[in-house]
């Protein structure tokens, strides 16, 4: 089961958003035997010592190492050298919503599931300041406080992760490693006054997500300690980490996926009684094991 953060953090990126290989970069490193206190890590790596930092912050938000930079049994699953690795150059989509699940629902990167489980559901259209606005209030319950710059640029690398480089304009060219999932758009709204400049406006928009693999689902079902042998529709689409929260997903296209997934795998079963919705686990397996099989199967079907 992925262990959950409990504290507020919005740094420690160094700006930098995830990109794409940097995760079967790090793994690599520490798997050869290096660390990232080494002086010559930067060299090692191939990048500056504040990447260096960010490469670290970035393994240990997606769950592919734990506190100690100790590297996780999900990492080996994933990244592992050879043909050990299930998807360690993320060519598959599938993995990508998986590592966006891990994101979110593991919290280290607090944006994450702020953004995804409490604040879209408040406004579907916002702006940076909104944002800002919305963790203050968040700080102000905890008796916490963290520097509004750093929420800001905070902010920025969630935009960078996540948009698209065909919509945005930025000039790092450098695209964040979850932009193809294309769950975060944005248009320009100029200002009333003319003497103020224009901003962004973001969205994430809900919506079926009928491009989401059914593993992807799937997986966040079994890595849920929220969800035991039965979970009721609703809980299934807004409960925090749930599919329907972290995905952006829609009550009708979450139910389709259920049911996907219900003749795909038989071992759940999707009621309906009484006005009821209901999913069943008639067993559990281990989510690893279900991977295992998700990509076998891939691998066979591709072409020669």
């Amino acid at each position: 089961m992925i262990q959950k953060s409990k504290r507020f953090s919005f740094s420690g990126h160094d700006s930098f958003q995830c990109r794409l290989l940097w995760l079967k970069k790090g793994y690599d490193f520490l798997e050869t035997g290096h660390n990232f206190s080494e002086s010559a890590a930067g060299i090692t790596l191939g990048v500056g010592n504040n990447m260096v930092r960010s490469i670290r912050f970035w393994m240990r938000a997606f769950g592919v190492t734990d506190e100690q930079d100790l590297l996780t049994d999900f990492a080996h699953l994933m990244f592992g050298a050879g043909e050990k690795g299930l998807d360690p150059f993320l060519e598959d989509e599938a993995t990508l919503w998986i590592l966006h699940y891990r994101l979110v629902s593991i919290g280290y990167a607090s944006t994450y599931s702020l953004i995804f489980n409490e604040f879209r559901k408040t406004k579907i259209e916002f702006t940076k300041n909104d944002y800002v606005h919305f963790v203050r209030r968040k700080l102000e319950d905890r008796s916490t406080s963290i520097s509004d710059n750093s929420i800001n640029e905070d902010f920025v690398v969630f935009v960078k992760l996540y948009l698209s480089t065909e919509n945005k304009d930025f000039d790092d060219s450098f695209s964040g490693i979850l932009t193809e999932l294309n769950l975060l758009d944005f248009f320009v709204k100029q200002k009333e006054d003319a003497k103020k400049e224009s901003e962004n406006v973001y969205y994430i928009a809900p919506a079926e997500r009928t491009e989401i693999p059914d593993i992807a689902i799937l997986y966040a079902l079994l890595e849920s300690d929220s969800f035991q042998d039965s979970v009721s529709l609703s809980q299934l689409e807004v409960d925090e980490n749930s599919p329907g929260s972290i995905f952006a997903m829609t009550k009708s296209g979450l139910t389709q996926k259920i049911r996907s997934i219900t003749q795909r795998y038989p071992f759940i079963v999707f009621s309906e009684y009484a006005g009821i919705r209901e999913l069943q686990f008639k067993e559990k397996p281990q989510s690893d094991e279900i991977l295992k099989q998700y990509y076998a199967d891939q691998a066979r079907y591709q072409p020669v």
